[in-house]
């Protein structure tokens, strides 16, 4: 007699729920893409519920059409399960800040953060709904010789210049709510201001106007041209130009901007570039920059602000100063340019004297003129000089580097030269380096003497080479501008930058 077949159940499937939700956000996404408007945050934060609910659904015709067919109910997968659980997380806590929005200070969030300010701005004021837009425009009288006062939360400063007596505002508003009836009442109550206080007039952007709201106000300021300006943003980009009149800002979070300028210039900043071009008076920049440009300026130049981008320094006529937590410069004069980054310094056309003080970076000097004196703890040192009647007294020191000189041909100069763990060549015949216990040292006099050449590195070559041709000298050296007083301790890293 034969045994009976034994019966094998069907497999187990796997649930579609996963899938669906993964399709469903993957085309909320694609369609945000091809640029379709949907407040997704907003409605995401109103109907996520919803999303369990289809959910449930879905299991359960997975389980009665499993019943129907007799096979096992479809199992959901660990990765199914996780995804749920995010939702439901991120779920219950935007709700949650939905819920309390009034009383959360979104720009304190937005300070706080490292991500992209702007889309991560934009996706935070979303929780509070919808977009909509409002424009409008100010005027007010302001007397001869006057000053104004621009103030703004969240939002860009543009401040041109025009030959009226008044200062006008153009004004262009977002704001996020959730229906058009909380947008118009915002609006109503975050309307720009502009008053008139003696002589000055204050522009106020008034983005807080009716509380902790979604609500962003890009500014146009037109203000005659010899008027005094000062403006403090917290959050937003900052533009001047064309103004005589001195020019104060303070900015929290934004790049400043400023173009033909010929009065005194402060720039105070937290977090943001600054690029000023054809400033005609002195220029202080503080506090912290991600890139710092300055072009064209006629005054003299303090910066004594951390630097964690690019430093870009070009036709400076009085010289600067500049300190961070890295590095110390100072230079009377520069005719070409100068760059600087986190490894590097570079400069053409420098006039002395000029004094440099740094650590971890590789210095490259062309055409320089003066004094000289480096001290750079790691990185090389790399000087060329084609002008004999250009040269000045040097002073170069690396504690870990090699340092490369070159001087024209027919240079006349006394030296001093010392490497205690390196070697040191010379085109130049009357340098003869001697080598005791490890240490190479070289000591006398080039041609007529001179000018003195010093030299020192504790572990590297030292080189010193002729240069071919020779050009004219440039102007005599300037007088170093002051030196500024030391800041206050600053931090090495911000984000993913490094300070100068």
């Amino acid at each position: 007699m034969a045994s009976p077949a034994m019966y094998v159940p069907p497999p187990r499937g796997r649930s579609v729920v996963g899938p669906l939700i993964l399709i469903v956000i993957g085309l909320l996404f694609l369609l945000r893409n091809f640029g379709y408007t949907i407040p997704f945050f907003y409605n995401f934060v109103k109907y996520w519920p919803l999303l369990l609910v289809v959910i449930g659904l879905v299991r359960l015709a997975e389980y009665f059409a499993a019943r129907s067919a007799q096979r096992p109910v479809p199992r959901m997968g660990g990765g199914t399960v996780f995804l749920l659980v995010v939702v439901i997380a991120v779920g219950v806590g935007l709700s949650a800040a939905h819920r309390g929005r009034n009383n959360i200070d979104w720009g304190s969030v937005r300070d706080n953060s490292d991500v992209d300010e702007v889309d991560m701005g934009d996706h935070l004021m979303r929780l509070f709904g919808n977009e909509y837009t409002y424009d409008g425009t100010l005027s007010q009288q302001i007397p001869a010789g006057g000053s104004v006062r621009v103030n703004c939360g969240r939002g860009d400063i543009t401040v041109n210049n025009w030959d009226q007596p008044q200062v006008k505002v153009v004004y262009h508003k977002r704001i996020f709510a959730g229906n058009r009836g909380e947008a118009d009442s915002t609006n109503q109550a975050t309307t720009p201001k502009l008053l008139a206080q003696g002589t000055s007039v204050d522009v106020e952007a008034n983005t807080e106007g009716a509380g902790i709201k979604g609500v962003a106000t890009n500014i146009e300021v037109y203000l005659p041209l010899q008027a005094d300006l000062e403006v403090t943003a917290r959050r937003g980009d900052v533009s001047v130009t064309q103004r005589t009149g001195e020019v104060k800002v303070v900015s929290q979070r934004g790049d400043v901007t400023m173009d033909q300028v010929a009065g005194n210039v402060n720039v105070t900043t937290r977090h943001g570039s600054l690029h000023a071009s054809n400033v005609t008076g002195n220029l202080v920049a503080d506090g912290r920059l991600d890139d710092l440009t300055l072009e064209t300026i006629s005054g003299t130049v303090l910066v004594t602000a951390d630097v964690f981008g690019d430093t870009r320094l070009s036709k400076l006529q009085k010289g600067a100063a500049l300190r961070t937590s890295r590095t110390e410069l100072q230079f009377a004069r520069l005719d070409g340019n100068l760059t600087m980054d986190s490894g590097d310094l570079q400069g053409d056309g420098l006039l002395g004297p000029l004094s440099l003080s740094t650590r971890a970076k590789d210095v490259n000097l062309r055409n320089f003129t003066g004094d000289v004196h480096i001290d750079d703890d790691h990185g090389d040192i790399t000087l060329e000089n084609t002008a004999a009647a250009a040269m000045g007294n040097m002073d170069l020191t690396t504690h870990h580097g090699n340092v490369h000189l070159q001087l024209p041909a027919k240079a006349s100069f006394q030296y001093k030269v010392v490497t205690r763990h390196g070697d040191i060549s010379s085109d130049f015949e009357n340098v003869r380096p001697e080598s005791r216990t490890g240490t190479s040292s070289a000591a006398g006099v080039v041609g007529k003497g001179g000018v003195k050449v010093n030299i020192a590195s504790d572990t590297g070559d030292i080189e010193i080479r002729k240069a071919e041709g020779s050009t004219a000298p440039p102007p005599a050296a300037q007088e170093l501008p002051a030196k500024p007083a030391k800041p206050g301790k600053a931090a090495s890293k911000v984000g993913d930058g490094e300070v100068l």
